[in-house]
């Protein structure tokens, strides 16, 4: 079990990878100081080499698309071939339903579901 900073919720942590273009040693701090910042973020780390990004988060509180909003406004931009497309569907896809999981109300077994 590892450990969390405050706030975080471990049955929401979400890993997400995003490969990058337009990345720099200047914009490369402010988006890791961004990043870092928001409440929810667990973790984030930066490859130069590979322009890549690695963000942990809380997937209750914030989305990738939160992540790219602060990646883009410091003129970096997400790569865009057909993989990264697909897999930022995908992410964008379960980053909803842990957010809406984490909305959900439980009931119990033998009574109706509240609408």
């Amino acid at each position: 079990m590892s450990e969390h900073r405050s706030g975080i919720n471990p049955g929401f942590v979400t890993r997400r990878t995003l490969s990058l273009y337009g990345l720099d040693k200047h914009n490369a701090l402010l988006i890791v100081r961004d990043l870092g910042e928001l409440p929810g973020m667990d973790r984030v780390k930066l490859i130069d080499a590979k322009q890549t990004l690695k963000v942990v988060y809380d997937a209750s509180r914030h989305s990738i698309d939160d992540m790219i909003a602060i990646v883009e406004k410091h003129g970096v931009s997400i790569k865009d071939n057909w993989w990264s497309r697909v897999k930022l569907g995908w992410q964008r896809q379960t980053d909803q339903n842990v957010k809406d999981n984490a909305k959900h109300e439980p009931h119990c077994c033998n009574k109706m579901p509240h609408r």
